[in-house]
């Protein structure tokens, strides 16, 4: 399918709902196949799963998104498309009662088998995926980097625990650091 995609016309790739015009002139116009096969390495060799717009496994809310990521890399396994999610985000100088309502509501979504979705970020972030973890649910952490790194790097156990009940999920390539720009970006997801 993915070959199809890149030889496809202009026009053919343009009447695709959710691409548009800007998203075929970058796919169209690409040249730095270097890059790309340095990339495709990486994800090789640290067995990152890429994720592509068209792909049954692509999360099917995003396409919702005007500007949905083309490609997503994921490390571990979960069901994008489950019917019940909940994202669950807050401040890094949370509050002890901040901290006691958000493990209270993980623990509560036990029985519904619910996907928590959040930032590893640290404070509430930390906290949600943590809970999940305890209470046996499956976690997403959405960041807002590439995978040959994890921000804040205190969480780099928290993610690998993550990997096993879970996923790590970026649309960012490697290399790409954890600026500013890239977090509001990163919530959408």
């Amino acid at each position: 399918m993915q070959k199809i995609f890149f030889t496809a016309p202009r026009s053919h790739l343009e009447r695709i709902e959710g691409l548009g015009k800007m998203r075929v002139n970058s796919i169209k116009g690409f040249t730095d196949f270097a890059e790309a096969e340095a990339e495709i390495n990486f994800i090789e060799k640290q067995k990152i799963k890429p994720i592509f717009l068209l792909d049954a496994d692509y999360p099917k809310r995003l396409l919702h998104c005007y500007d949905s990521p083309t490609l997503l890399y994921s490390k571990g396994e979960t069901d994008l498309n489950t019917s019940k999610i909940i994202s669950i985000v807050g401040t890094r100088n949370f509050t002890a009662y901040g901290q006691q309502t958000c493990d209270k509501i993980v623990e509560g979504l036990q029985a519904l088998n619910v996907l928590v979705v959040s930032g590893l970020a640290y404070g509430i972030d930390t906290i949600a995926h943590k809970a999940a973890l305890r209470n046996n649910l499956q976690t997403v952490a959405v960041v807002a980097h590439g995978l040959d790194r994890i921000y804040p790097p205190q969480n780099t156990g928290l993610s690998k625990d993550i990997t096993e009940q879970g996923m790590v999920l970026t649309e960012f390539r490697q290399k790409v650091k954890p600026d500013r720009q890239n977090f509001p970006q990163r919530n959408r997801i």
